[in-house]
């Protein structure tokens, strides 16, 4: 299994900074229309909170900011994204369209920095069309470098333009610039990712000196979208570097290697609480069931955020029955004649469990390496069990009977609180599980038959045992 950070979604952080504005403080008004409306809403995402902007029947919105100092804001609006800087107490006037946001006509004295970042984000997206993974291969590391580095000087240029006509302030010049290097550390950790897997490990000293000397403790771009894309990736490098020399090949602890790394190299708390909170949506996504302990216990030691931490021990006490080593749930099924039994049913075998349903196409392409798995098996103490989850019993039956399906064939029982979905919490299928003599839990994700060796080596661990 290959991880690597590339794609970086939202996260609405555990920590809040309000900025809905109240009756005593200074305001900014941000008001506008959005024509050829797509939906009624937008999100107005700042510094980790996100909000829900309703819009009138006519797409319009109008809505006042606490705002003590200048900052950047980000619109969402049907999977599209707008960036604005927005200066305190100003009147700013959006004129967009749902189609495209980045087509927006903005007035107010912070027209002209939102004018450049939307210059800024259109062609740093024409530079990424010209340039798609696919089409790195062919580039050398040093062309690559001078070209990108050619690209970061065209956009500073662009700034020290802007900065003459409209005498920009300090704090955005500064985070400009702080953007135009992190967003070129996240295309050269990109570049980097896929020469590594094209055998290619070797960058020319400028571009490791360019990456080594991104600061990745810059407190006052902690949310901006670049420095967090750029840390992240980079860290997600170094931990799938980890991970490859690691016996454990779960998603849990090529995470846990990721928590690591940024607990070694980012300092500030508040840092590593958007970093580590940036992708714990994915991270949930995908290690799914697993014992989190062992991450649990390296997030701890890599930061001090109390209620991050309480989130995960949270989301992780759902799965805690289904830990390696805990009793297995006695789910319940029937045969095709109507004849119900349990798992407990079955103790004193090793149980390899497929849940599965006639409609998935992934699952029918692992029953023919399901039967050699079985057969390699024949006269060991190994129950191959199929539990279909099909809500047409009909045609589990009609197929069951067509492909002459090996093992014992079961459906999952019509009682939800006794099913295998419920008690083993199957949100995907196909999904294997392994279960030992003893009725005890070796995996509720347990490798498919396709795996080969890797998941005869598990059963013949379980075995011997």
């Amino acid at each position: 299994m290959k991880h690597f950070l590339t794609l970086l979604i939202g996260f609405c952080l555990w920590m809040y900074l309000p900025f809905l504005a109240s009756s005593q403080t200074a305001k900014t008004n941000l008001k506008g229309v959005i024509s050829n409306p797509q939906r009624d809403f937008f999100l107005l995402k700042h510094q980790g909170r996100i909000d829900t902007v309703k819009l009138s029947k006519e797409g319009k919105f109008d809505l006042l900011i606490e705002q003590p100092s200048a900052n950047y804001f980000t619109i969402d609006y049907n999977r599209q994204s707008l960036s604005i800087y927005l200066l305190p107490a100003d009147e700013v006037s959006l004129m967009l369209s749902g189609v495209n946001v980045t087509d927006a006509k903005i007035t107010g004295s912070s027209a002209p920095y939102c004018n450049h970042i939307i210059q800024r984000v259109k062609e740093d997206r024409a530079f990424t069309a010209a340039y798609p993974n696919f089409k790195l291969n062919g580039i050398s590391p040093e062309r690559y470098f001078s070209l990108r580095d050619s690209v970061r000087n065209a956009r500073m240029n662009l700034l020290q333009q802007n900065d003459k006509s409209f005498s920009f302030i300090t704090p955005f010049r500064e985070a400009e610039t702080s953007i135009c290097d992190y967003q070129m550390g996240l295309e050269l950790i990109n570049y980097k990712n896929q020469a590594i897997k094209s055998g290619v490990t070797a960058m020319p000293k400028a571009f490791e000196k360019f990456l080594d000397e991104l600061n990745v403790n810059n407190e006052s771009m902690a949310y901006d979208a670049a420095y967090k894309s750029f840390v992240l990736n980079k860290a997600s490098l170094e931990a799938n570097i980890r991970y490859q020399l690691d016996s454990n090949k779960s998603p849990a602890r090529y995470y846990e290697l990721v928590v690591a790394v940024i607990g070694e190299w980012v300092k500030p708390e508040r840092n590593k609480s958007v970093l580590i909170s940036e992708f714990m949506p994915q991270i949930m996504k995908d290690v799914g069931t697993a014992d989190l302990t062992s991450f649990i216990a390296t997030l701890e030691k890599a930061s001090k955020d109390d209620k991050l931490i309480s989130s995960v021990k949270k989301y992780a006490a759902q799965y805690e029955h289904l830990y390696a080593g805990r009793n297995a749930p006695n789910a319940e099924f029937y045969d095709s004649d109507g004849n119900v039994s349990k798992i407990s049913d079955y103790k004193g075998k090793v149980l390899y469990i497929d849940t599965w349903a006639t409609w998935c196409g992934p699952c029918k392409r692992e029953i023919p390496f399901l039967k050699t798995l079985e057969e390699s098996y024949h006269g060991k103490n190994v129950q191959f069990i199929s539990v279909s989850t099909d809500k047409d019993v009909a045609a589990w039956k009609a197929f069951i009977a067509k492909e002459s399906m090996s093992g014992l064939q079961l459906h999952q029982s019509q009682e939800m609180e006794k099913t295998m979905s419920y008690l083993y919490v199957v949100n995907s299928i196909p999904r294997f599980i392994l279960i030992d003599e003893d009725g005890k839990i070796v995996s509720v994700d347990a490798p498919r038959p396709s795996s080969g060796e890797e998941i005869k080596n598990l059963i013949d661990r379980v075995l011997n045992d």
